[in-house]
């Protein structure tokens, strides 16, 4: 009788334990992770790779020829507004110039002579007009000696950075030859490769903010603004040379030709608020681009074509498609196809 009860006992706690199992998943059903469409706050940032440029750049040249005789500058180097470049051997200007007052010097002392002599009636006044030209001639011919002998002195036109010199002294240079280059580094241009479709869909007032980074200079952001579009596509990569203006930083030898990050946030619109993750995008069979969008309801997906706008390092901008609180499929949508049910990650 022991036995029979224990073994009933036994029983009874088989038959309280849940051993139920549970129901089967279909495998028609996919796992796939959502996302809620939301409209962004901040603006649509694009990143770019730019170079620097000076705002002014030239090539400083004598306007006469002749031996250098003096070559003042050195490359690298920082000079002041007014400071003497390089100047030319000056004997023959100078000697031209002395001619050119003893000329005039004579033309002078005829032109009184003859002026006497009209006086008293001794001469006709066609001397005394020739004599007078003659005194015009010779005063402009000292005024250009000396302005050729000024010309053997070049000077700097403003603060500059000498970024090159083409010559040293006792060469014989030519009139118009580059001299020295000069960069004014007081602004710097920040130069940069746009794609074809923001130029056209994107205008210097939409810009909200754009800053430059340099790699020497971690954790600072150095404010520019929108200077002028170039206005041509390279091409091979169809794209725009847009340049962007900064003040020159304390602290720092920005120089031509160094390189940087650019980033320019772009104000929204209304009918670009929205971004999304690339991995949410499918193509379709005639090249565009669609999302799946999740019914909560029944728990099925279907398929809707979008428009975009150019991708972003924070997403791809949506201009039409879709609604802010819609729920998309960003992660699994390979998997998926019309009318298919899914389970939420």
């Amino acid at each position: 009788m022991k036995r029979i009860g224990g073994l009933a006992l036994v029983f009874m706690l088989i038959g309280c334990s849940d051993r139920t199992p549970p129901e089967p998943v279909s495998q028609n059903i996919r796992p796939a992770k959502l996302m809620t469409v939301t409209s962004q706050v901040d603006g649509v940032k694009h990143q770019f790779t730019a170079r620097l440029e000076a705002l002014q750049s030239i090539d400083l040249s004598f306007e006469i020829g002749g031996p250098l005789h003096e070559m003042l500058v050195r490359e690298g180097e920082s000079i002041k507004t007014g400071s003497m470049i390089a100047s030319l051997d000056p004997t023959e200007f100078q000697l031209a110039v002395q001619e050119a007052k003893v000329q005039l010097k004579l033309a002078v002392q005829d032109l009184t002579r003859k002026r006497q002599v009209l006086a008293e009636n001794g001469i006709a006044k066609s001397a005394v007009e020739d004599a007078q030209s003659n005194y015009e001639l010779q005063r402009v011919r000292l005024n250009k000696a000396k302005e050729r002998l000024s010309d053997t002195r070049i000077y700097a036109p403003f603060g500059a950075y000498v970024s090159r010199r083409y010559f040293d002294t006792f060469v014989n240079v030519t009139p118009g030859a580059p001299i020295v280059k000069l960069h004014d580094l007081t602004q710097l241009q920040v130069i940069m490769n746009i794609p074809e479709n923001l130029v056209a869909t994107a205008g210097a007032d939409e810009i909200f903010r754009a800053w430059v980074e340099f790699s020497f200079a971690p954790g600072r952001q150095f404010e520019m603004s929108y200077y002028e579009n170039r206005g041509e596509a390279e091409s091979l990569a169809q794209t725009y040379e847009v340049s962007f203006v900064m003040d020159k930083p304390e602290g720092l030898n920005l120089l031509p030709g160094m390189t940087a990050s650019a980033t320019i946030e772009m104000k929204k619109t209304n009918d670009a608020s929205i971004l999304l993750p690339s991995s949410s995008l499918v193509p379709t069979p005639d090249n565009k681009l669609a999302v799946w969008i999740f019914d909560p309801a029944t728990q099925l997906v279907s398929r809707r074509v979008i428009e975009s706008g150019a991708p972003t390092q924070a997403g791809v901008p949506v201009t039409g498609g879709l609604q802010t609180g819609e729920q998309i499929v960003v992660a699994g949508s390979s998997q998926l196809q019309e009318g298919m049910q899914v389970r939420p990650l």
